[in-house]
């Protein structure tokens, strides 16, 4: 059995990625809090804008997510802000302008107004860069995976969820997710943000399946854990159930390692505008 690359297709997914400072006096800021400012902020800055990145279509995805910064960010608080695509100058305007509006609109019941301190640009590596908004960003392909120097792909690693994955089979949360569950998602994301050029790719998910149960493993360790917050559309708290948790892959990813490197910035599964479904890889001792 035998898969192609997917650099060719990975090479198609631009990422712009920005860590943000925050001062949020008063207020313990969240993911879903600042995304929903934001969005309103969008909304009544550019509706066109608004809706390029919120509205999406069946079988679409928004090509946008926020997620926590890593704990060692500093200053704190801190998140990061990727969009996925080529630098869309009036689409860029109307992101920053909005973020803008959104610091006056202020974060919490008591609508207390915040600052972003500083907009630092990430490197492939998720690194800092010099403060800016302009950027070109980087592509998926080729991206070694983290954790070891030689990037190999015996190295034995973890495959980390700290934040809830949502997979959903038949309806149902997968609440003990493997290496070819993790496969599928991250195939089903490429699709959706690389579009019709990674259809065949998409038509190789059978061989990629195989691939993926041919990887050595440790069971799912892990526990239910859900996300709770509040719907301005639908005007009620939302619940999104998902897992947290790991799995060891003693003998490396195989071939699967440009996929799963690529996924530490794509992320898996449902919700992932708001950071769900992060793929955090780290070294496994031997």
């Amino acid at each position: 059995m035998t898969t192609d690359s997917p650099s060719d297709f990975l090479g198609r997914i631009r990422v712009r990625a920005w860590r943000l400072h925050l001062d949020t006096p008063g207020v313990l800021a969240t993911v879903p809090m600042l995304r929903g400012v934001w969005g309103a902020a969008l909304r009544a800055t550019d509706e066109g804008a608004y809706r390029a990145l919120f509205d999406v279509g069946d079988g679409e995805v928004a090509a946008y997510l926020m997620r926590p910064a890593p704990a060692e960010a500093t200053p704190a608080p801190a998140v990061e802000f990727l969009r996925f695509g080529p630098p869309e100058p009036l689409l860029d305007a109307a992101t920053w302008a909005a973020w803008r509006r959104a610091e006056g609109m202020g974060l919490g019941p008591d609508r207390l107004p915040f600052r972003i301190v500083e907009a630092r640009p990430l490197a492939w590596d998720g690194s800092p860069l010099a403060p800016g908004l302009r950027q070109p960003g980087f592509t998926l392909d080729g991206l070694p995976m983290p954790g070891k120097a030689d990037g190999r792909a015996d190295s034995p690693c973890r495959l980390a969820f700290p934040a809830p994955l949502r997979l959903i089979r038949d309806g149902r949360l997968i609440e003990a997710p493997t290496p070819a569950d993790l496969t599928l998602a991250a195939l089903r994301r490429v699709r959706s943000l690389a579009g019709s050029d990674a259809d065949p790719l998409w038509s190789s998910r059978r061989d990629w399946l195989d691939a993926a149960r041919s990887v050595p493993h440790s069971p799912w360790v892990g526990r239910r854990l859900d996300l709770v917050r509040y719907s301005g559309s639908q005007r009620r708290e939302v619940e999104l159930r998902g897992v947290s948790g790991h799995l060891d892959l003693p003998a490396g990813p195989g071939p699967l390692g440009p996929l799963l490197a690529a996924s530490t910035w794509l992320h898996l599964g449902k919700g992932t505008v708001m950071g769900l479904g992060q793929l955090i890889i780290l070294p496994l001792d031997e």
